[in-house]
């Protein structure tokens, strides 16, 4: 007897099934992978960075330090200060706390268009002191100046902080380096990392999140070392003053 076979009679309807469920598998490892990436600890994109850490001010309230170190994070830059007036409401709080964990941590100084070089150092050290965290102080401008009389009042600015021992690490895409002294340090902050060897640090992101920890699962400033694993823990792996 001979077997019945169901034939396509439309030439177009076998290819139609299979494309159609090529896009649906698409859909469906698209829908896997941003799941994935909307419940773990956000990752540059693109790169095998793995030293990874964020930025907590005072928009951030009663965040668990301890599960911030277990989903990924190495360091935590706290905000400081900003002109000659502003202090941040948990830097202390933070600062206390973070004694109890394995992270590494260093402070943000937002550095103000408004206030002498003197007066924010000034300002930063009656307010911080000397235990800034053992990570380079970041400097961050105020203002999106092309001024070079107001970089050369930021360059003025970290001087005073290096000549009391502080590292500094500027956040400024290397353009004013001429500016600085040598040993100044600079925090990439374009969203594609070029030319890694000018810079010790990234900012990948500004709307990461950490995984598992409350208040972070969203709009989190996060960093990354640029250098190895092994470079990272000689220098920083640390949360003691240097």
């Amino acid at each position: 007897m001979r077997r019945y076979r169901h034939r396509y009679h439309h030439k177009y309807t076998f290819p139609s099934i299979i494309i159609l469920l090529i896009v649906a598998i698409s859909i469906l490892l698209f829908g896997v992978y941003n799941l994935h990436r909307s419940t773990n600890t956000t990752v540059p994109r693109g790169s095998n960075m793995s030293v990874l850490g964020i930025e907590l001010d005072q928009t951030k309230d009663d965040v668990d330090l301890h599960k911030v170190q277990d989903n990924g994070v190495s360091f935590v830059y706290l905000r400081s200060t900003q002109g000659k007036t502003y202090f941040d409401d948990n830097f202390l709080l933070y600062r206390d706390q973070l004694q109890g964990t394995r992270l590494s941590w260093g402070s943000i100084v937002t550095y103000s268009n408004e206030s002498t070089p003197l007066e924010q150092y000034q300002f930063f050290m009656k307010k911080v002191g000397q235990n800034s965290g053992n990570l380079p102080v970041m400097i961050v401008p105020a203002v999106d100046s092309q001024s070079k009389k107001y970089w050369r009042s930021l360059a003025t600015f970290a001087q005073y902080l290096q000549s009391n021992g502080k590292k500094i690490l500027v956040a400024d895409n290397h353009h004013w380096k001429n500016l600085f002294l040598p040993e100044t340090q600079f925090l990439y902050t374009g969203a594609s990392l070029k030319n890694r060897k000018d810079y010790s640090f990234w900012c990948y992101t500004q709307n990461g999140r950490v995984k598992n920890t409350e208040y972070l699962e969203g709009g989190t400033t996060m960093f990354a070392y640029i250098g190895s694993m092994s470079n990272y823990q000689q220098l920083y792996d640390s949360n003691l003053t240097q």
